[in-house]
């Protein structure tokens, strides 16, 4: 670890050293889940159609890993299309066993909503300020990360993984005190070679890439229904589920 002064306060930097190889005590399992929503007008109000995905895998000793498995879930509700999303994520998340579980979202705004919020969690922000991330792109030697709170519950701050890549703010509720660790973790999820990818986290970029999928593949019913005009909630369900019992739309 270092300290750098930035405008007079000083913040703690975490880097990795190429002359160092990391380990991990024992094998972690992990899981990324990430959700997405479409919204439709009726006569009853809005109806959201919203696809929730999970990617679960495993990270070996030696920071290897693989891909084990996806899922999805879809939900139609005569609801806030947002709030449900948010909370389904959560709800997709209870029905897993997993070391690790990553969301793309601010957990302690989501925790500040009411939401318990799982003790292994790690939040991945892609968006904040520009102004901040301008002054971040100044710190050298990457991959590091930069601790901005740090508690007993959680740990935040940002990161970045390779001089080309982006920096991203993060929130942990794991490995709060063993900060090296996690940035160890997250460059060894965030080194695939795929643009949009490298240096943010790849099961998390292919649990957004698996929702879009399955919203997109609705995108043109949900339309037509929108053009056509006000339709009954009862309708719109009854011509979702028959368009998922005939697998027509995957």
């Amino acid at each position: 670890m270092s300290s750098i002064s930035d405008n007079g306060d000083f913040s703690t930097i975490v880097r990795l050293k190429t002359e160092k190889n990391y380990f991990l005590n024992e094998d972690i399992t992990f899981v990324a889940i990430d959700g997405t929503f479409s919204e439709v007008t009726t006569d009853e109000g809005k109806i959201s159609y919203i696809v929730i995905g999970m990617v679960s895998g495993k990270l070996f000793k030696n920071l290897k890993y693989v891909i084990n498995n996806v899922k999805v879930k879809d939900e139609v509700c005569n609801c806030n299309g947002e709030s449900r999303m948010r909370e389904l994520e959560y709800q997709f998340w209870n029905n897993e066993n997993a070391d690790i579980v990553f969301f793309d979202r601010k957990l302690s705004y989501d925790r500040s909503l009411g939401i318990p919020i799982p003790s292994n969690a790690i939040g991945i922000v892609k968006d904040f300020d520009a102004s901040i991330r301008m002054q971040l792109n100044k710190i050298p030697y990457p991959p590091w990360l930069k601790i901005e709170t740090k508690g007993k519950e959680m740990l935040s701050g940002y990161y970045k993984l390779f001089s080309a890549s982006w920096v991203f703010y993060f929130e942990s509720y794991i490995f709060t005190e063993e900060p090296l660790i996690l940035l160890s973790i997250l460059y060894s999820l965030g080194s695939e070679p795929i643009p949009e990818a490298l240096g943010y986290n790849y099961p998390l970029f292919l649990a957004d890439k698996l929702v879009k999928y399955y919203r997109n593949k609705m995108d043109n019913f949900l339309k037509t229904i929108q053009i056509g005009g006000n339709i009954r909630y009862r309708e719109f369900r009854s011509w979702m589920e028959k368009l998922r019992n005939d697998a027509k739309y995957i």
